[in-house]
Order: structure tokens, then sequence, then C-alpha cells
């Protein structure tokens, strides 16, 4: 009895030529990747060289996922265009799946930016509008690529005419459970050319994902780097959400502006401010103009706007409100608001600020800043005041009553009544609009506090100082705003979500906030007070010291430079691992943003073990932080 393994047993290339009949004759490998093995055929009927991919074998062995890579096949097929390989054929047979497609003599994009690194503009100016040709055709007809990248944009013959291949391969694998694909070792998309709503694991994208892919290989052949790099592939999917991409005029000389501004556009965060479509893309690039687009530098995508009923569509958004900016036209320049020769207040001028209308006013010398508006109907607020000045005056008489005698008589209690009379008042108004001293005393969050379910705010932490932390500001930029984002999308999560999570979700965060800023500081001031060059000074002094005639003083010197170097090994090994537990808060910040980010998107089943994983990650660091910055103390103690 044959096995059911049997297949599995031979090599690939004999496999495939048992599936292919004599219908084609292989000629040899061409490349492989984590889509699987090209092999150069021949086309024994028509007589023409072809390509032939054949899929994984892990993914060929399950039915359902052979019958989705042929209905994608089927659908790539439809494509005719002079930029996209066409696939000729689609079969299965002796556990293989493969596509027969058109053979591109030349070389991969990838490969010729290994070989050249970064590409001549006019180059990069064809490549893009070519590719962005294909993508136009494609997505006519509701075909979405979603792994644009140089290793899938061929370049034939000795012009580079651009091949477009690989259309409908990722969407067959994103319809595939991550647990499959994660079992056997393949993966969605390429990170470094993900779109932000690829990353954050969005269910239905469009066209403009294929746009931001692209946007990311033209960027890569005009600077010759990535724009977003991070150690692990969290941290490149999270850089590819939250951090806007250089603009590359403003970064390199001899990049044309309008190729400059044509990209940073592909490679807006929000879908809305990118090119509409892959076609208004080309003809930008044909024309070298923009239409008066400007980069928006906004480092997270815009949320969806929220739609709300008439009588809210009546309200004033409030200045610099997402409503107020998402309502000047995508890639707009926003108005910008004057700006006051001096911004601190002096003799001659006063002080500039802000009203709640967004408007610059001076205010004269002494005059107290207004209040910022909170938002609430302005009885509310008009009332609040009045009770705070009473409060005010009323306890600071009280104050002096008690000091100068208050057994001579509670005078303060006039001065009381008599402020209070026209409370009286504001509370009838109060009252007959429908409120009461509940709404006043209930006082709304500061604007710059943080909502966190259960709490009634918490105050947000002030960036840090660079001088604090020296050559380690950098990370401790990342974990403020990883903290700051952690907590904001736990405010925003439906309560019902909420209780499904970890308890300690956001005293994690916070806890890990705060070891994080220890270590960056403990490092600072090792590296000032210490230095890493320390046990080679102390090795140098040793080795002098040996050279001194015998002596009991030499061998004093001697035992002790001995205790001084093997301290300060140890010092320095200590460092080391400080260093890299600085390291790994960060990544476990980063993953925790980056788990309840995707949660908003693919939901609390799909995302759930991965955070209480991350979560349980960060707990363990922030439980060993202490000890070792306690170690390192005593240590640097017995250093002297």
């Amino acid at each position: 009895m044959t096995s059911s393994t049997e297949p599995f047993d031979r090599p690939l290339a004999q496999r495939l030529k048992e599936a292919l009949g004599e219908v084609y004759t292989i000629e040899g490998e061409i490349g492989r990747g984590g889509m699987g093995v090209v092999y150069r055929a021949r086309d024994e009927r028509l007589h023409r060289r072809v390509a032939i991919k054949v899929l994984p074998p892990e993914l060929a062995f399950q039915k359902e996922i052979r019958e989705r890579f042929t209905r994608e096949a089927q659908t790539a097929a439809r494509l005719s265009h002079p930029h996209i390989v066409p696939i000729h054929d689609v079969g299965e047979g002796a556990g293989v799946v493969y596509f027969v497609m058109g053979l591109v003599e030349g070389e991969s994009l990838g490969a010729r930016l290994k070989r050249r690194g970064s590409l001549p503009m006019d180059e990069v100016r064809r490549i893009m509008k070519e590719t962005a040709d294909a993508l136009s055709a494609a997505h006519a007809v509701s075909v979405i690529h979603r792994d644009i990248k140089p290793d899938n944009i061929l370049l034939e013959g000795t012009r580079g005419r651009v091949m477009v291949t690989d259309f409908g391969i990722a969407k067959a694998l994103s319809q595939v459970s991550a647990a499959t694909l994660t079992g056997i070792g393949v993966a969605i998309g390429t990170p470094q050319y993900m779109s932000p709503e690829q990353a954050a694991g969005e269910r239905e994208i469009d066209g403009r994902s294929d746009l931001y892919s692209l946007g990311v290989v033209a960027y890569q052949m005009v600077s010759g780097e990535l724009p977003f790099n991070a150690p692990t592939v969290a941290g490149i999917l999270m850089k590819q959400i939250t951090e806007p991409a250089p603009v590359l005029h403003e970064q390199k000389a001899g990049v044309p502006e309008d190729l400059s501004l044509s990209i940073a556009r592909c490679l807006e965060k929000d879908p809305e401010n990118r090119w509409p479509t892959a076609d208004a893309l080309r003809r930008g690039l044909e024309s070298r103009s923009v239409g008066g687009y400007r980069p928006t530098l906004t480092g997270v995508r815009a949320a969806p706007p929220r739609r709300t009923g008439s009588a809210a569509g009546t309200a004033r958004p409030r200045p610099g409100s997402t409503a107020e900016r998402r309502a000047s036209p995508p890639g707009a320049l926003a108005p910008r608001s004057p700006r006051p020769a001096r911004l601190a207040g002096s003799l001659a001028g006063g002080q500039w600020t802000k009203n709640e209308r967004g408007e610059w006013i001076r205010a004269g010398v002494g005059e107290a800043l207004p209040v910022p508006d909170t938002g609430e109907p302005p009885i509310v607020q008009k009332v609040r005041a009045q009770f705070a000045r009473w409060m005010a005056v009323t306890g600071g008489c009280f104050l002096l009553n008690v000091a100068t005698g208050i057994t001579d008589g509670p005078w303060f209690l006039f001065v009381a009544a008599g402020m209070g009379f026209p409370m009286l008042k504001s509370y009838s108004q109060l009252w007959q609009s429908g409120y009461s001293w509940r709404d006043v005393l209930n006082r709304p969050p500061a604007h710059d506090a943080i909502q966190v379910p259960g709490q009634k705010g918490r105050k947000a932490i002030g960036p840090p100082k660079q001088q604090e932390y020296g050559k380690h500001f950098g990370k401790v930029e990342q974990v403020h705003r990883d903290r700051q984002a952690i907590l904001g999308l736990m405010t925003k999560l439906p309560e019902a979500d909420r209780k499904q999570l970890p308890d300690d979700v956001v005293q994690t965060a916070e806890d890990l906030y705060s070891r994080a800023l220890d270590l960056a500081r403990t490092l600072n001031e090792m590296d000032q007070s210490f230095g890493s060059d320390t046990p080679e000074r102390v090795r140098q002094k040793l080795d002098l010291a040996q050279l001194k005639d015998q002596g009991e003083e030499r061998d004093r010197h001697v035992r002790l430079l001995e205790q001084q170097l093997k301290t300060a090994l140890d010092l320095a090994d200590r460092r080391d691992r400080i260093a890299g537990r600085l390291e790994s808060s960060v990544l476990a910040m980063q993953n925790m943003r980056y788990d309840l980010m995707r949660l908003r998107t693919a939901g609390v089943g799909a995302v759930l073990n991965d955070l209480t994983s991350a979560t349980l990650q960060a707990r363990a660091i922030s439980r060993d932080v202490d000890h070792m910055i306690a170690a390192v103390s005593e240590v640097r103690e017995a250093m002297g």
C-alpha cells in the first residue's frame, strides 16, 4: 500500500516533471524564494520558453489552499498588459501546484539594486511610471497585488522594460490562517514594503495599498536604502504605521522636487492623502506635476471620520481637532498661524496666546491666560468659573480671619455671602438649562490628560530631556511615544473588548516605561563616570606597575590594580547587560503597542494570545531591571 506522504519523499523537480507530463520540458532552476521555486521550461506545444513557479509543497498539500490558489490564478490570468507577466496556465498534480508564466529574460529590480545601490533619476521615474501603468490595469479589474517589492518587478532586456509578476498569490496567502502559514514558514507580504493598513492587519484594502508599496520601492531606488528599518519585524511594522518617511529632495541633493513629492504622496500614512489611483500617479510622473501637493508629515494614519447626526453636524470643530484638519483637501498645506516675533511675555508687548477659536491674541502684561475651552456647555463653564473664584476669595479671607483672630468675629462670612448672592442667579440659569451642581463639580480631565479605563485620567508625562539620557535618548523617545499610544488605544477600545484583555496591560506599560527610563539614565551615568575604555586604561596601568622593580610597595599597587581591573570588567559586563535589557524593553513596548493596533482591525480573538504573551514578557523585564540597577550601584561604589 502506498503511503499518502510518498510524493513528498521525492525531489520537487521530479514531482513537477511528473505533474507536467510531456506538455512542458524543465530546463533548469531560475531561482527560489518565500513563495516557491521558479523553473525555466519549454512549452512543447507552442514551441516557446516559459517560467513555471511551483508553490511551497506544504501549502499544496491542503485541498482548500490548492483551490484558492487556482481561483486567484484564474483571476490574475485575465490581466493582459505590456508590463504584467502573463499567466498562461495553472495546474496541480503529484503533490504540487504550479503556474505557467511568460519567461522574462533579464533581472529583477531587487538584483539591480543590490548590484548598483541607487539608480539614476530618469530610470527611477520610468520604472515608477511603468509599474504604475501595470497596477492601473490590474486595479481596473479589482485585482490588488498586495506584495509590490523589488523582487516582483522584473526588468526585461537591455532597456529594462518593467514586468510585474506574482499577481494574485499574495491575496491567496492572505486568506490562509496565520497559524497555518507560521507553521510552514511562509510569510504574507514583505514587512519592509507593507502599507500601514496591511501592517495593522486590516481585512479590506484597495489599490492605494499597492501605491504605498511602490512608494517604498521608489524611495529605495532613489536613496539606496529603505525608509524604515528596525531590528525586528514588529518594529518595522510599527514604523510603517506611525513614522512619516523623510522627504527625499530635502535629504539628498540632485533629486527632482516633483519626483520626490510624487514618492512622498505614495508614502502618506492615510490612504486618503495618497494618489487616488495608479493612473493619477502615472500621469503625474509624465507631466512632472503633483497638483499642489505638500507632505502632511503626519506619522499616524487618521481614523475614519465618525458619522454624526444632524445636531452634531452643526457643531463647530475645536481648533486643531481631527475634524478641522480633515476639512482641508488631501495634500493641501495647512493654514499657518501668525507667528509673533516674541512668544514669551515682555514689558513692551505682553504675551501672545491662542484663544478658543484658534486665533492669536496679545494678552496684556500681568493678564491671566485664558482658561481652555473644555467643550462643555457655556453655562456650566461660567458657573464653574464663578464657583472657583468664590472658593479662592472666601478661602483666602478665612485664612486671614483665622490669622488675625477669628474670636473677634467671623467677618469672612460677609465676603462669602456678598460673592455668593450673584451665584444664586447663575444657579437658576443652570437649573433652567437642565444642569445641576453635579455637572459643575464633575470637572473634566485636563486637555493633556490621557483617559485610562477605570480611572479619572492619567497626567501626560512631559517629553524626556536629552541631557538626562545622552546617546540613549532615541530609545527613551521611542518608549515615550509607545506609552502614549498604548494608553490612547486602551481608551478607545470598547468595554467588551477591554474585559477580554489582561487586567494589567496599562500598569505593565507604565512599569516598563519607568524601568526603561531608569535603564537609560543609569547607562548615561555609567558612560559619563565610567567610560567604555576604563578596563583598557586599568590594564595599561597594571602592565606599567608590573614592570617596576620588585618591592612591597609595587606588590601592593599591583594587587590594587588587579582588583580594580576585575571590578572594571565586571562593571563593563553589567553595562552591556543593561544595554541589552534596555533594547528588550523598547521592543517589548513596541510589541504591546503593535498588538493593540492589530486588535482594532483584526479583532480580539486574533490578537489576544499575542498581546497576553507580550504583556507577560514586559512584566518579566520590569521585574529584572530593579535588581540589575541595584547590582550596578554596588559595583560602582566598589570602584570608588
